[in-house]
Order: C-alpha cells, then sequence, then structure tokens
C-alpha cells in the first residue's frame, strides 16, 4: 500500500488550485490566525447536493472561528440549475459554478470537494435521484473524499428521512453521506482506493437543521430536540464575525443570485445525530483536538505554544526561527501522519509569508499550442530581513533549472527559461469533461482526480527555497498579468490548446424546406505558420458545399473564414454538422469556449466544432419580427433566428408603445420579472401592447423577488414551485382546439418527444378563468399539472404564460419545441375555433 504521504500530497496539491499571487498579499492578521490555529487538529466535513446548498455559517465557523480543517462535498457542479448573470447552462454553468464555490471557500477558510455526479436537473424525490445517477459511484466518491480528508464529524445539510419534501438530490445527498459514514472505515468496500488512502471512520454525522425545514408541512420546529451551537462569534484578530464571512462567502455565487447582506450578532446552528457516538452540547465533543492525537508530539506543542505567545505582528520574520524549529521537529514524527503532514505544509506556507516573500510565474500569452515553445518568467521579492535563496525551479517535468540564486531585500528578483510543449502534452480541458459524460454521471478514470475541484495547473512551476539553511517548496501556476483600467491588474490562467480552434456561428439550423442555408465555420490559429484542410462533414442524404477548404496561417491568432452552403434531406431528420480540421494527418475539431467574469478566474473549455441540423416540418406562419425583452439571460433569441425569424433586442431602459408595435409578436426571456427592476413600469406598456393587438410570451418566472404585483393582465394568477422534471413524462393536449396546437403546425404527442433535462418548472399554480390552460403534464407518482402553457385574451390581443423550459430545449435543437414556439407566436384571438 503506497504511504498516505503520497496520496495526501496530492489531494493538497489539488485543493490549493486556483491560488494567484495576489493571495500572498494579506495582512498579518492571517498570519495571526493561522498560528493560532496550529494548535487545532479537528477536522469537519459538510455534505450537499449543489454549490450553494452549503451552510456558509457553519463552515465559517469551524473553519474561522475554531480552526478546524474543514470541507464541503458538493456532489454535483450545480450544471443543471439556472444562470442569473449570463447565457451558460449545462457544462459550462456546471465550471461557472465550480468557480463560484472555490472564491467561497477562500472567503469561508473551507476546502472544496465533489463526486462524479451529473446535476441532470431538478428532482422530485430521492427516487427519482438515484434512476438517473449510478449510487455506486456516487457513494464510491463519498467514501473516497472522506478517507482523504479524514472529517472527524460529518454534518449533512439535508435529512435523509425527509424525501419529497425538497428537490430530490437534496434528499439523496444526505443518503450518500449518511451510507458512507458507516463503511468508509472498512477495509473491504472499494478497496481499489486504499492504493491511495487508508480506511477512517468519523466519530458522528449529523443534520444541520432550522425552523426553515418544517416550514408549511404541518410541522413545527422544537429547538429544544437539537444540539444547538452558537456560531455568530466574533474573532477580533480578523475584526469579523463568522456571520459577516459567511455572508461575504455566499454573495460568490451570483450567477444564483444569492448576494447578501452582513450578518453580525449571534446565530444558533441545530444538529440531529443521525448516527455514531452521542452528544449533548456540541457537534465536536469527545474529540480530542489537540497535539495528544499525534505521537511524541510534546515538543512540537511546546514550540506552538511559544511561538503564540511571543509573535510580534509588527515584526513578522522574527517568527521565522521559531517556524524552523517547528518545521524541524514535525521531520522528527511518523511522515504518513495526516496531522504532521497537513501541519508542516501550513508551517512552509507561514515561513514564507513571514518573509514578505512573494512570487509569481508569468507569460506574455494566456494560451499555448501543442508543440509550441513557452517563455516565462519568475518574480521574485521578500521584504523582510532572512536570508533566501532560489535553489530550483522544475516547469512540471520538461524543464529543470538548478541555481544559487540570492535574493536581495526588497528588490524583484527576474528568472526567465523556455519549454517546449510536446505536441502530445494534454489539452487544458477541465478533467470531468475529458470523456463525454451520460445524463447521470461525470466519467473519470484516474481515481486520485476524483472529487477534486479543478485542474492542477497545465504546467506547474515548482520553485525551492532555501530559508535560512531550510528547503522549501512552492507550487505556483503560470499566468498571464493585465492591467484593466477599471480593475487594475487581472491575472489569467495559463491554457494549453491545440493548433487550432474552429468555431460555427450556430449551434441549431432548422430548414422547414429544401432551400440551402449559410454557415460560417471560422478556424483560427493559436500557433505560426499552420496549414492544412478544413473538411466539413454532414449526415447521410445531405450536402455540404464546399466539402473542404485550404488555409494557411501565418500568424497567432490568424482567422479564416469559411461561408458554407447546406442542403437538407428531401425527407425529415435531424443530424450534426461538423468541422474538422487536417495538419500534418492529424485531425483537430474542438473549438475553444471561455468563461470569463470578474469574481472568477478565466476558464477554457473544448467543445466540438459542430451544430445540429435538422429538417423538419415546422411552418413560421405570418411571424416575421420578433423583439426580445432579456431577462436572467438565455440563448432562445439565437435559437428563433436559427428558425428563420429576425429577433431585435428590446432595450429594457426605454420601453415604448409606439416603438414595440413594430413587432409581430414580443417574448420576454426567462425571469424578466424578477431581474428587471423597472419591470413595473415595462409591464403596462406590454400591457397596452397586447390590448391593441399584440402578442406576448412570457417566459418561466419564481415568486420570489417578482417586481410586480400581478404578472400578465388578469388577477387571479400565482406562481408555484410546481414542475415536471421527467423529459420523458406524458403530455395530454387538453385544448386541442386551440391555435396554439394547430395553426401554422399541427402539434401531436410526437412533438413531446425527445425533450431534455426537464419539461418545465415554476408553473402556476392558480389563474382566472379567462386563461385557458393547453397542456397537462403528470411526472411519475406524481399529480398533474395544468400550468405548463397558459393563453389569455386581453382586448385585441393576447398574453401566454410557459413554464416550459424553451431556455433549453430550442438550443439543443428539439424539434417539437420549435412547432409549438411558432404556433404561440402566431397566436391571435380571432384564430380560435
Amino acid at each position: 500500500m503506497k504511504s498516505l504521504l503520497l496520496s495526501f500530497f496530492i489531494f493538497l496539491q489539488l485543493l490549493s488550485l486556483g491560488q494567484t499571487p495576489k493571495d500572498h498579499q494579506e495582512n498579518v492578521s492571517s498570519i495571526i490566525q493561522d498560528i493560532n490555529h496550529l494548535d487545532q487538529l479537528g477536522s469537519v466535513m459538510y455534505f450537499a447536493a449543489h454549490p450553494d446548498d452549503e451552510n456558509q455559517r457553519v463552515i465559517a465557523y469551524f473553519a474561522r472561528s475554531r480552526g478546524y480543517e474543514t470541507a464541503y462535498t458538493a456532489l454535483t457542479r450545480g450544471d443543471g440549475g439556472q444562470n442569473l448573470i449570463g447565457t451558460e447552462i449545462r457544462e459550462e454553468l456546471g465550471m461557472l459554478r465550480s468557480q463560484e464555490l472555490i472564491e467561497a471557500r477562500k472567503v469561508d477558510g473551507g476546502n472544496q470537494l465533489f463526486s462524479r455526479a451529473n446535476d441532470f436537473g431538478y428532482s422530485k424525490n430521492p427516487e427519482e435521484t438515484l434512476s438517473v445517477w449510478d449510487k455506486d459511484q456516487v457513494l464510491a466518491d463519498a467514501v473516497w473524499n472522506i478517507r482523504k480528508f479524514r472529517p472527524d464529524i460529518i454534518i449533512t445539510r439535508f435529512s435523509p428521512n425527509r424525501g419529497g419534501r425538497t428537490h430530490g438530490h437534496h434528499t439523496t445527498s444526505a443518503i450518500i453521506a449518511a451510507e458512507a459514514f458507516k463503511i468508509a472505515g472498512d477495509s473491504t468496500v472499494y478497496p481499489e482506493q486504499l492504493k491511495y488512502v487508508d480506511p477512517w471512520q468519523p466519530k458522528r454525522i449529523m443534520w444541520n437543521t432550522n425552523s426553515w425545514f418544517f416550514r408549511g408541512k404541518g410541522e413545527s420546529f422544537d429547538a429544544s430536540k437539537f444540539v444547538s451551537l452558537e456560531t455568530g462569534t466574533y474573532i477580533p484578530v480578523l475584526g469579523k464575525s463568522v456571520g459577516e464571512i459567511a455572508m461575504a462567502a455566499r454573495s460568490k455565487h451570483r450567477c444564483q443570485g444569492f448576494g447578501a447582506a452582513l450578518q453580525r450578532g449571534e446565530n444558533l446552528e441545530y444538529f440531529e445525530l443521525l448516527d455514531g457516538a452521542s452528544m449533548s452540547e456540541d457537534p465536536m465533543e469527545d474529540i480530542d483536538t489537540s497535539w495528544a492525537r499525534v505521537e511524541n508530539s510534546s515538543k512540537v506543542a511546546e514550540l506552538i505554544k511559544k511561538l503564540q505567545s511571543t509573535f510580534n505582528a509588527s515584526k513578522a520574520e522574527d517568527a521565522i526561527p521559531q517556524l524552523i524549529a517547528i518545521k524541524k521537529e514535525l521531520s522528527k514524527l511518523n511522515q504518513k501522519d495526516y496531522w504532521v503532514i497537513k501541519k508542516s505544509n501550513i508551517i512552509d506556507d507561514l515561513i514564507l509569508r513571514c518573509s514578505g516573500l512573494f512570487l509569481e510565474v508569468l507569460t506574455e500569452d494566456a494560451l499555448i499550442a501543442q508543440g509550441d515553445s513557452l517563455k516565462v518568467t519568475l518574480n521574485s521579492i521578500y521584504r523582510a530581513g532572512q536570508n533566501i535563496s532560489l535553489a530550483n525551479i522544475q516547469l512540471g517535468n520538461l524543464v529543470e533549472k538548478e541555481m544559487s540564486t540570492r535574493l536581495e531585500i526588497n528588490k524583484i528578483n527576474k528568472q526567465s527559461f523556455t519549454v517546449k510543449v510536446p505536441n502530445d502534452f494534454p489539452i487544458s480541458q477541465p478533467y470531468w469533461l475529458v470523456e463525454k459524460p451520460t445524463k447521470g454521471m461525470y466519467i473519470v478514470n484516474d481515481q486520485k482526480l476524483r472529487g477534486t475541484p479543478e485542474n492542477s495547473p497545465s504546467l506547474p512551476v515548482i520553485v525551492s527555497l532555501n530559508i535560512n539553511g531550510v528547503n522549501i517548496s512552492k507550487t505556483l501556476n503560470i499566468w498571464q498579468k493585465k492591467v484593466n483600467p477599471a480593475r487594475g491588474e487581472v491575472y489569467i490562467p495559463l491554457a494549453v490548446v491545440p493548433p487550432v480552434s474552429i468555431e460555427i456561428d450556430q449551434s441549431v439550423m432548422i430548414f422547414s424546406d429544401n432551400t440551402p442555408k449559410k454557415v460560417n465555420a471560422v478556424i483560427t490559429s493559436n500557433t505560426k505558420n499552420i496549414k492544412g484542410t478544413l473538411n466539413f462533414t454532414t449526415p447521410k442524404g445531405w450536402n455540404v458545399q464546399p466539402a473542404s477548404s485550404d488555409f494557411n496561417l501565418q500568424n497567432k491568432g490568424d482567422k479564416l473564414e469559411v461561408l458554407v452552403s447546406i442542403t437538407p434531406s428531401k425527407k425529415d431528420s435531424e443530424g450534426t454538422f461538423k468541422a474538422i480540421a487536417n495538419i500534418d494527418n492529424n485531425t483537430y475539431d474542438l473549438g475553444l469556449n471561455t468563461i470569463d467574469y470578474e469574481h472568477i478566474f478565466r476558464q477554457y473549455i473544448f467543445k466540438p466544432a459542430e451544430a445540429k441540423v435538422i429538417k423538419l416540418d415546422i411552418q413560421r406562419g405570418d411571424v416575421d419580427v420578433v423583439g426580445y425583452l432579456m431577462g436572467a439571460g438565455d440563448v432562445v433569441p439565437q435559437s428563433l433566428e436559427a428558425a428563420g425569424y429576425t429577433v431585435e433586442i428590446i432595450n429594457p431602459e426605454n420601453v415604448k408603445l409606439e416603438e414595440i408595435k413594430k413587432f409581430d409578436a414580443i417574448v420576454v426571456g426567462i425571469r424578466a420579472y424578477n431581474v428587471l427592476e423597472n419591470m413595473r413600469y415595462i409591464q403596462p406598456v406590454l400591457m397596452d401592447y397586447v390590448q391593441q393587438g399584440g402578442n406576448v410570451i412570457v417566459q418561466y418566472n419564481t415568486s420570489f423577488r417578482l417586481k410586480v404585483d400581478q404578472v400578465g393582465p388578469y388577477e387571479g394568477f400565482k406562481l408555484s414551485r410546481d414542475r415536471i422534471t421527467v423529459e420523458e413524462s406524458p403530455v395530454e393536449i387538453l385544448a386541442k382546439g386551440n391555435p396554439i396546437m394547430s395553426y401554422p403546425n399541427k402539434i401531436t404527442k410526437k412533438d413531446f418527444d425527445g425533450w431534455v433535462q426537464e419539461r418545465g418548472l415554476y408553473y402556476p399554480n392558480e389563474w382566472g378563468t379567462q386563461y385557458t390552460p393547453i397542456l397537462r403534464m403528470k411526472d411519475p407518482n406524481q399529480d398533474p399539472a395544468d400550468g405548463a402553457l397558459l393563453v389569455a385574451d386581453y382586448g385585441q390581443g393576447a398574453f401566454i404564460y410557459s413554464g416550459i423550459s424553451w431556455f433549453r430545449e430550442l438550443p439543443a435543437g428539439v424539434s417539437g419545441a420549435f412547432r409549438i414556439f411558432a404556433n404561440m407566436l402566431n397566436y391571435k384571438p380571432e384564430n380560435k375555433q
């Protein structure tokens, strides 16, 4: 069995990702706090299903106030959620939410872990969830995380015994945690993991509950039945309370709209024991969190106590000899011991920080192509009186440079070197997306990667230093640094990319007849002097002209646009149009997408250069120009354009009746009534437009933070949390004679085949008699819901509300969704039978 030292070293390296040189420009308060916590040897793992499920108050309390190692295991990356700040959905949204979690942990002091579970969307109960997830794989990942992190206690956000009362993923996360708690210490369970880790049995597992979980269910919350914990403590050395730290972390979940006011003052958290040792006052009671849990560590404990009592915040560098003494004593202890490894890493980091040392590795461009040479520069400076020398620099396993360079105080030292990136070097694809995922699971074949929050640096730089005769190593990422006039320094992580990337300007193309359509394919050079052939393929029976195009790109960043014509098959069919570059008998077929927001580091994802092409019996009717009022962000406008409509985006700051009269129909984007602050002024204008003969289609909103008193023209309309989560669930057409089901396309049950993720969400459950429900939907073992699609005549026009997830179905190229949406756009009261 390999030593725990090796496995834990790998784990620590992967947990520390996302760090920037700015992380070391800390005030002395953080150093004091870390020194104060050197004698705390406790660990806590929090368990839930999604990003933003975690209770940051509990995480911040155990990590920042009590100094315990604390981790949050989110079973999923939140791929199935919605996005309030952009148009990313599915894998891109999962990447965005993963990074928001990582940023939240930097604030509240926790570590971040995941499983391979794919967030496939809302689930009504754990049975539904586990019909999609591979339970054995998710459970294996939970056990792996426990064995890696070795928590003394496990805390779940949700109860394993309240299925059907919350999201099925929520309950399942607690069920998985409870089962993992029982088996993580059993060496006969998942024995393949023991190549890297040892079995581990936590002391207890508990549910972190509160009165919210008992609302509206015919229950009452009795605090006396639970162990309570005051977590609103003030941390003088940080000048902040746990509540302030926690809500600052909570506010990192921007794409979910969880910006929160900072909380100060007392806060009670409640815990119910689920399994393990009993407790009466504290989740960590009867757990030794002192150095006594490490054999022969009394000398270490003594030195730490002395450091804590003598540390001078005004001269942090004076603590370095004491820290070195602790480091030497730690080296005498069992090097396989979890806490020896953990505290040794913290001591090394404190030595670097007390020296005022700043390290960064920069390059001129954030993208490096396979096969190219990369020049990097290490900038080093220390600002306190110590003897520090650079001893060695290692760039991955490609270059190693020995040196003996004495750093001069407060003077920047620059060390530059060049490395050639091999042609077969892995591109910077997120590790969980390298293999095509299933609906319920990501495929990760490397055991060591499972659970880690993100990729390790593409080319990690390991800098070895000698400080007062002691060797310390630091692993750094490579960055491109820019200066933004509005934001100041911006660090962009290095990514390894293919020699070329290919983009297709449409993701879905709809053909209603045999008329050819144009599509633009753009090939971009990520290196110099690259030439080859760009080939195009279509499904059988389709035709593309030209079928290929030669390219010869001289400079990095050069582009070639190739306009191709696609002719559909004579019969209705669908398939994939692909663009593939051939260079020296090597093929490249990936496009490079970036996810770039101020609150996270730039992320990269590679997706095949392809578009879904559909020959479909779809009639666009009399509608030509559609106005689109954007809400939280979606790509429905592009989807409507793919179907042949002209779409104009309406400026929400200037909605005037005379200007919107030109539109044949107006579509309101997802959650517009939740996110547009001036919706209360827009709504009357839209209703005037309807009354004078217009057609307004409103997509889903939630009842939370509505900007208007009443959605639509009539009272009695109420949004609910009703949703249809099974995309294959049966659909009954209630209003068969309504034009939405007949004009210009005859809708049948076949149009509800092949949908993705869900039918819809946040349906109304109450409405006046003026509204006509068009569809009835029903999830397995659930009551039917009739609020998916409602239409109301108002004046000479119509108001349509639909909770159907058009923002997922249209970009995915679901044929029936396009036909139904065309009918909604064409709806007029006078067409009713």
